[in-house]
């Protein structure tokens, strides 16, 4: 975790002086958009205590320019939550594997702006819902290993708060915070989950056409 922040910071500085740099061109209305977060969260489940887990995970955006400050994006996204939870007496390492499909409103305020010419640098910030389905889950214990898969679906809503940074007329860099919480459960054969308190740190590439 240390590593992966230090990366982040090196990352920030390197696209901060590159921004400061880059020549304006002729705006584009459609981006795409790759990022990878990284974080904590807490699951809420029927047969166990509240688990404290890490979170891995990623998302795949298509963004579209709906004013000048505005943008609308819906994609697909992959997470990760891994745990260690005390099962009949014995410690077990338990992995759950999401799929999400968001759908997010964003807005970006420029700063250190000139009249002459438009800041590189950014303020960001996000809110929207996802449907979240539990593709598997995965235990294992000294005893042996058991999985299950398709567990059911969920939805929840998310904010952001981020910095963007204008690489060139084609890509944008940004980085920031997310947290996310399910609205409401999911339930199958008698147990019910829901993420709790999901905040992570997230690494954006935006694309832009």
């Amino acid at each position: 975790m240390k590593k992966q922040l230090i990366a982040a910071v090196v990352l920030l500085f390197s696209f901060t002086a590159l921004a400061q740099t880059t020549p304006e061109k002729k705006d584009k209305k459609v981006t795409i958009v790759i990022n990878s977060k990284f974080g904590f969260a807490k699951l809420n489940q029927t047969d166990l205590v509240t688990l404290n887990g890490n979170i891995n995970g990623g998302d795949f955006l298509l963004s579209y320019s709906i004013g000048k400050n505005w943008d609308l994006a819906a994609g697909v996204g992959f997470m990760d939550f891994n745990a260690n939870p005390i099962i009949a007496g014995n410690s077990a390492s338990l992995k759950n594997s999401y799929l999400q499909i968001p759908l997010k409103a964003f807005g970006d305020f420029s700063i250190f702006e000139k009249e002459q010419s438009p800041s590189k640098i950014a303020v960001v910030f996000a809110g929207g819902f996802y449907a979240n389905t539990l593709l598997k889950s995965e235990v294992k214990t000294l005893s042996g290993n058991s999985s299950e898969k398709n567990l059911g679906w969920n939805f929840g809503v998310t904010t952001q708060l981020g910095a963007k940074f204008t690489v060139s007329n084609d890509l944008d860099f940004e980085i920031g915070l997310e947290s996310q919480i399910d609205l409401s459960d999911m339930k199958n054969k008698g147990v019910n989950r829901k993420i709790e308190q999901l905040n992570v740190l997230y690494v954006n590439l935006g694309f832009k056409f």
